[in-house]
């Protein structure tokens, strides 16, 4: 997926979300909101997450240390918290529309642009999810987006969490394979042991906590049990 496509998902994710807390009650509970407790939680993660990433590409002078991440100050009005979210949503669009090689702050990856193009993507996606499974029905993620979403979970966010000490290092491989996509991924070293095919949408749903690997979505075949020992991680944030 390139980079125009990236920023394309993000902007259509977020006014999706937005919609969400036009018409719902900012005091819903959210289910799978990782930091946040209802959807107004959610929409200031959003909103803080926006600018992080902004400064992460902007406010980059070549340090290691991360942007600043000192908490913005949120609105509680409903309309002034969904035009705040919606100008953060754009003053992260304007800093992610440049070349994804371009240098920025960054995890595990090599620091540039790219990474975070992927990253806004697929995270506003999730969170669009959130709030729509919170106050609704979800509407389906986007297959490629979602693929997108399985490999930054491989080749960002599990590595990062090996490297912090907050998961361990897989004892063996296991494979992913998404039956709507073609795509597949493999996971630890060595031959596959088991193998787990959905479609990319409950793939990434349970790689990012919001699915159980129990649930009937989902066909396995070889080593189960190894293979949820190097799922259980955790292996995202």
């Amino acid at each position: 997926m390139d980079a125009a496509s990236y920023l394309r998902h993000f902007r259509r994710e977020l006014d999706a979300f937005a919609a969400c807390l036009a018409g719902g009650d900012l005091d819903t509970p959210i289910e799978h909101g990782e930091d946040a407790d209802d959807l107004a939680e959610l929409a200031a993660q959003v909103g803080a997450s926006n600018l992080f990433a902004a400064a992460a590409v902007s406010d980059w002078d070549g340090r290691s240390e991360p942007p600043d991440g000192t908490p913005p100050v949120v609105p509680e009005d409903r309309g002034e918290l969904i035009r705040w979210v919606d100008g953060t949503g754009e003053v992260l669009l304007m800093a992610l529309d440049t070349d994804a090689t371009s240098p920025a702050w960054g995890y595990y990856t090599p620091p540039n642009v790219g990474h975070w193009q992927r990253a806004c993507a697929v995270s506003m996606m999730l969170r669009r999810w959130d709030a729509e499974r919170a106050t609704g029905t979800a509407a389906p993620l986007d297959p490629e987006l979602a693929g997108a979403g399985i490999s930054e979970v491989f080749e960002v966010l599990a590595p990062r969490q090996i490297g912090r000490g907050k998961a361990w290092p897989p004892d063996a491989c296991i494979r992913l394979d998404a039956i709507d996509t073609g795509d597949w991924w493999v996971f630890g070293p060595g031959d596959p042991v088991a193998q787990l095919a959905g479609i990319a949408e409950d793939l990434l749903l349970l790689l990012r906590g919001r699915r159980s690997a129990d649930d009937p979505v989902f066909t396995w075949t070889g080593e189960r049990a190894t293979a949820l020992s190097v799922l259980k991680g955790p292996l995202t944030d």
